[in-house]
């Protein structure tokens, strides 16, 4: 379960330096059970027992998908009706530093209970953070941000992205 993500995106398509992504692995749930707790679409699913693709994209009929997969953007733009997004904007364009502890943060810990069945039934959550170095000189995680993401057993990547 440790595959990596190359960002397909480019880093402040959203007038902002970086971007957050959620990302949920796990052994069986839907994604679209996941979309519906979570309030948000995904940019990419699969369901674990689902056919692979094959890169010619045929279905190779004796693969199937080992597990489920979620992939969304923690995004103002893409659910801009939810709650936990009221501040981010504002957030968003002062530091990225900022945007993980005001928006990412309060939506972590409105979706706990979530994320802890999630971790009880074999799954994996993740907060994406790819950002360009050039335009994110340096940011910090207070304390409170890295111990909420703990106690949640929430992995932070980061990427680094050229532009």
């Amino acid at each position: 379960m440790g595959a990596t993500r190359k960002s397909s995106a480019s880093v402040g398509s959203t007038n902002t330096p970086f971007e957050l992504s959620l990302r949920i692995r796990h052994p069986s749930m839907r994604p679209t059970d996941l979309s519906r707790e979570l309030g948000l679409e995904a940019k990419h699913s699969f369901c674990a027992g689902e056919p692979r693709e094959s890169r010619g994209s045929h279905v190779s009929p004796a693969s199937v998908h080992a597990e489920s997969y979620w992939l969304g953007s923690l995004d103002a733009t893409v659910s801009p009706a939810d709650p936990w997004l009221s501040n981010f904007d504002k957030a968003a364009t002062r530091s990225l530093g900022s945007a993980i502890a005001l928006g990412a943060v309060r939506f972590f810990r409105s979706k706990a209970a979530l994320f802890e069945r999630l971790h009880k039934e074999g799954g994996e959550v993740s907060l994406l953070v790819s950002f360009s170095p050039t335009a994110v000189g340096s940011f910090t995680l207070s304390p409170e941000v890295t111990r909420t993401f703990g106690e949640l057993k929430v992995t932070v990547e980061f990427e680094v992205v050229e532009e």
